[in-house]
């Protein structure tokens, strides 16, 4: 019943399905020999790796087989070789001997075609279904009912070859031809089909594969292939292993593994050939080791992302409804923030912002305040041009003696004041103020031009900033720096950026409260001092981060440790507030010690651990007071 839980549990999870759909694939793979192709290939590099040259076949070639066989068989068998295998593509008249054969005559011999492996002229049928006798079984006894694969590790340049003209002239020597099998043939033409095979390549003499089949059977070194079955049982368990590992270490880790992992398949199928007669489907575990490290980093992937999303969106609940600024780059608009800024802190009559157009001396009115865009009476648009080039020559704000704004009102003041950063005009600030008899025009100018120094540094950051992002955003840039799809981990930033920006402004308001506070977790240990903390322990000589809530509480209150520890219990069990009076050197203190807990986190049981911490706060007794506490 557990058992059928857990199986339950793991099919709700995405991860598992990813699991079974690899195990499918290597299923499927081997059924349908998807790979067959790299392990040809890579069989065909380990032959060519290994070289003899010693073997006991001689191949003979004739320019004219049907004329001369006759003669060189019968020239040939004075030698006293093992056998004969006269391969013509025409009928010959036989020579009887019993070490004569021609597979094919009308005989009942027969050569059976070299089966093709992945385009690779590599395996020896098996020696079942035939209508004739393989000609291998009637020299060599080859009576496998599975494929082989050629042994490959003759040299050719090894391999003994004369022409028939030599045999007739007597131009060898017996002991070349001795107890050797011969193999005649016609000599190829030129335009022969290439041999696809090891050390064949280029090569186009159809007679050098039958002899390098001879060569294996002959010294029995024929190279066997694992079974099917098998092969597909260590693939699963290849895998499965692989999925443990892979899952344990990085990416980058887990590639270094994965490419030792491909150098101990090549050496093992390296020595098995050689030494055990055994090819194992190298290529096939070579390509499930890098398909299994995919698959891990793409499910490691999806399920990273599924859980930073459902984090992104837990903090974003959880940050919903309290104050984040919203940081002024990222507004869809810079002079909304702008606007309530200079509303909040100037009181003036009429304000107009007009900002420079890109690449142009000309400017354009954008935001207004207490006003409307088309107040605006003066005509000029061209900060080249009074009273605009006057703001920018003084660097500063200057009064308009032409009225720039409509229905001007007896006694208002008109000023304007230029945008500029960094030698950049962003814009101009045109404002009027009706004073009054406490108006200071210097500092209210003063005032204006820092405020106008700060906006127009705003001004330059957004547009920088807006300028580098429309740059990236372009397609192109998005293509070629994979960012056509915001990633996940971009979401993650952001959300991190809010509860850092709304942790330090936490931090700030606790650092900057007036009573000496300090924070305790369950275990005694300090989590949290503001500055009053700090100063409060330096003048007492308290070193705070080494004192627990318990010796604080016993040395300030001058409390017995049992009783000390019977106030912490009923803090934190009730979760409570208590005052206590408290007394350092000379002075004395209010010490409020609060157990801080959430009331939506209730739960019907262990109630102590819906404490999260112990506050301390120590608040100065005014001198009143302190003289009421000694009467």
């Amino acid at each position: 019943m557990v058992v059928l839980q857990q199986l339950l549990r793991l099919t709700l999870q995405r991860a598992f399905w990813f699991t079974v759909c690899l195990f499918a694939i290597v299923i499927i793979s081997n059924l349908l020999n998807l790979f067959q192709a790299s392990n040809a290939f890579l069989y065909k590099k380990i032959e060519s790796l290994s070289s003899t040259q010693q073997t006991n076949v001689v191949l003979i070639t004739s320019q004219n087989l049907s004329a001369n066989h006759s003669q060189l068989v019968t020239q040939l068998t004075e030698y006293q070789p093992k056998a004969i295998i006269v391969l013509a593509d025409e009928p010959l008249a036989p020579v009887d001997n019993e070490r004569v054969f021609y597979p094919y005559s009308q005989s009942k011999y027969c050569v059976p075609n070299v089966e093709i492996w992945a385009t690779y002229q590599m395996r020896i049928p098996a020696a079942t279904n035939l209508e004739c006798e393989s000609v291998w079984q009637a020299v060599f006894g080859y009576k496998h009912e599975k494929s082989r694969l050629i042994n490959f590790k003759l040299a050719v340049s090894a391999l003994p070859k004369f022409t028939a003209k030599r045999v007739l002239g007597f131009d060898v020597m017996s002991e070349q031809l001795e107890n050797k099998v011969i193999i005649v043939g016609q000599q190829s033409a030129e335009f022969n089909v290439l041999i696809h095979a090891p050390k064949l390549e280029g090569l186009n003499d159809p007679l050098l594969l039958f002899a390098y089949i001879a060569d294996s059977l002959e010294k029995n070194s024929t190279i066997n292939e694992l079974n099917f079955v098998i092969s597909i049982v260590l693939a699963l368990i290849l895998v499965f292993v692989l999925l443990f590992f892979f899952q344990k270490m990085s990416i980058s880790y887990s590639f270094l593994v994965a490419l030792s992992i491909t150098i101990i398949w090549c050496c093992a199928g390296y020595f098995l050939v050689n030494f055990a007669k055994l090819f194992i489907p190298i290529g096939q575990y070579i390509i499930l080791t890098f398909v299994t490290l995919f698959w891990v980093v793409v499910a490691r992937k999806i399920s990273e992302d599924k859980e930073l999303t459902t984090d992104v969106n837990n903090i974003q609940q959880m940050m919903m409804g309290r104050y984040i600024p919203q940081s002024f780059i990222e507004h869809p608009s810079p002079w909304d923030p702008i606007i309530q800024l200079i509303s909040q802190q100037l009181d003036l009559e009429k304000s107009i912002f007009l900002a420079r157009k890109e690449d142009d001396h000309r400017v354009v009115e954008i935001r207004a305040i207490n006003c409307q865009l088309d107040d605006i009476q003066e005509m000029r648009r061209d900060y080249q041009r009074t009273p605009y080039s006057n703001a920018l020559k003084s660097l500063g704000i200057v009064k308009i003696n032409r009225p720039f704004f409509k229905q001007i009102i007896e006694g208002e003041i008109e000023f304007i004041a230029p945008l500029v950063y960094a030698g950049d005009v962003r814009g101009f600030w045109a404002l009027s103020i009706i004073p009054n008899h406490n108006f200071n025009q210097q500092a209210f100018e003063q005032n204006v031009n820092k405020f106008a120094a700060q906006v127009a540094e705003l001004l330059f950051h957004y547009h920088i900033f807006k300028t580098t992002q429309a740059k990236n955003r372009t397609l192109l840039n998005r293509l070629l720096t994979y960012k056509l799809h915001e990633p996940i981990s971009q979401k993650v930033k952001s959300s991190l950026n809010e509860m850092e920006q709304k942790l330090t402004t936490l931090e700030m308001v606790f650092n900057h409260t007036s009573p000496a506070t300090v924070l305790f977790n369950l275990f005694g240990q300090v989590i949290q001092t503001n500055a009053s903390l700090e100063r409060f322990a330096k003048q007492h000589q308290i070193a705070i981060f080494e004192t627990t809530a318990l010796d604080l509480l016993c040395k300030s209150c001058e409390l017995d440790i049992e009783i000390a520890k019977g106030k912490l219990r009923y803090i934190t069990l009730n979760k409570a507030t208590v005052e206590l009076p408290a007394k350092l050197g000379a002075h004395h203190y209010t010490l409020i010690i609060r157990a801080l807990h959430s009331d939506n986190s209730q739960t019907a049981s262990g109630a102590p651990f819906q404490v999260s911490g112990i506050l301390f706060e120590f608040i100065a007794n005014t001198p009143e007071i302190s003289s009421e506490a000694k009467l």
